[in-house]
């Protein structure tokens, strides 16, 4: 069997984690592309995020971070301690990343994210959902609300069913995420 690229084995992993759910898996590939490439901001942000499904913050949180050393304007990253700090209930925070990678988006050097417009939308809008829930639990509701329903689909519109669900969302929990 011949060796596979980096791409390839990060392209696997994606694969085994979004289409087949296989976390566990899917992490095994990163850690070996990681093996190769120590530095590579991408799988860096996937084994975060795979981290996050497996409720490992400090881990995610650890590898955004990392990922943002090697490269400064991640919005990937930018987006991943967004929502750690959502998670968290350090709203201030989360905006704080959130304001960071809205201002990286035009610096970005992720190819995804300046070829494939379905992904620059999608991680556009993750970007508004972040910020929406940070408001609304900051009782800034009126923002938030604005946010999700105006500005939001304005600036990605293929993910306004996307933005409408968080606003839903926010509306059958108005105190506390965990209500």
């Amino acid at each position: 069997m011949s060796e596979h690229t980096v791409e390839e084995i990060l392209a696997d992993a994606r694969e085994i984690y979004g289409v087949f759910g296989k976390a566990e898996r899917a992490l095994r590939l990163v850690n070996q592309a990681l093996e190769a490439e120590p530095d590579n901001v991408e799988a860096l942000n996937l084994r975060a995020s795979i981290f996050y499904e497996l409720d490992r913050d400090d881990e995610a949180e650890a590898d955004h971070r990392r990922a943002l050393t090697i490269e400064p304007c991640s919005v990937e990253a930018l987006h991943g301690l967004a929502s750690l700090a959502n998670d968290g209930e350090q709203y201030e925070q989360a905006l704080s990343w959130i304001a960071r990678g809205f201002a990286c988006l035009p610096q970005d050097p992720h190819p995804e994210l300046k070829d494939n417009e379905d992904f620059r939308q999608r991680l556009i809008a993750e970007l508004y959902c972040e910020k929406g829930f940070a408001l609304w639990y900051l009782g800034r509701h009126e923002e938030a609300e604005q946010v999700l329903t105006e500005e939001g689909p304005q600036a990605c519109p293929l993910e306004v069913e996307t933005l409408e669900d968080q606003y839903d969302w926010l509306q059958h929990h108005p105190e506390h995420p965990e209500e």
